[in-house]
């Protein structure tokens, strides 16, 4: 982050930074982040993309969990900055583990906020992967042409990939066609590395990507990668209960996710998605 932008965020926030050195730090696998500090010793969170509209809807989506009563670093602001968009967040000091089963718990109480439909009033990212969020009244429509299809497109597009989409379509219709389940709003990337706690144990989420969609998918993946014990699970199966099917949902609802990762970071995630691919169509 260059003086002249350094200084364009100190105008146009009134953050009134001192003259020392930003802080680079680990802030996703798309845009720069760095800690500031102003006059006063106040911490904050900053991250600046090329991508101007990916950190408008974070900013958007932080906000949306906020005013679900989900502990998230709080939004000071976003802008447009010298051609770069700027997202400036409480600083936020976190700890690897805390309390697990006050994340289940406040995850379960993150879904029981819904919607009349599936979808967003706005589109967003999964990563660095632009996420469609129209509106729909069918989950196993919403599921295979907002999410899947995308994915596969692209995928086969610049990775060339193989999929025999129409029996994998088929597969899908036919394992969600009865399955209409709330329209919860979902973190909507909710692996281990986008959590954490405070010094005081109570959970903390961010960098999401939000949309109203069927509960199940956030849990599905909290599995890709671990790092969640076992209270998480277990104080969010006695809040709100897994309607029965969910295991034969999970790896369809995970594809999406591993799809992304192949289409972002290429070969190494190959594997998984034609393995995955293959099992469902066995």
């Amino acid at each position: 982050m260059n003086s002249e932008l350094i200084q364009a965020i100190e105008g146009h926030f009134g953050l009134n930074l001192t003259p020392s050195k930003p802080e680079l730090r680990a802030g996703g696998d798309t845009s720069q982040s760095f800690v500031v500090n102003n006059s006063q010793g106040k911490r904050y969170f900053i991250k600046v993309d090329d991508t101007v509209e990916l950190l408008e809807v974070e900013a958007q989506n932080l906000k949306l969990m906020a005013r679900a009563e989900i502990i998230t670093p709080a939004v000071i602001g976003f802008s447009q900055l010298n051609g770069k968009g700027v997202l400036v967040l409480e600083y936020v000091s976190l700890v690897a583990a805390g309390d697990e089963q006050a994340l289940g718990r406040q995850l379960a109480d993150l879904h029981r906020v819904s919607a009349e439909h599936y979808g967003l009033d706005y589109n967003n990212y999964i990563g660095g992967s632009p996420q469609q969020n129209t509106w729909g009244d069918n989950w196993a429509d919403f599921w295979w042409h907002n999410r899947l299809a995308p994915q596969l497109e692209q995928a086969t597009r610049n990775r060339g990939v193989v999929v025999d989409t129409q029996r994998l379509k088929h597969f899908s219709d036919r394992l969600l066609g009865g399955h209409q389940p709330p329209a919860s709003l979902l973190h909507g990337d909710l692996w281990g590395g986008n959590k954490g706690f405070l010094q005081d144990g109570q959970p903390v989420l961010f960098d999401p990507a939000c949309y109203y969609g069927d509960r199940e998918t956030d849990l599905a993946f909290t599995l890709v990668f671990g790092g969640f014990g076992h209270g998480f699970y277990q104080s969010y199966r006695e809040a709100w209960p897994l309607p029965d099917g969910w295991q034969e949902r999970e790896p369809l609802y995970n594809l999406y996710h591993l799809l992304n990762h192949f289409n972002l970071f290429g070969d190494s995630y190959r594997n998984s998605v034609e393995s995955t691919v293959a099992s469902l169509l066995a």
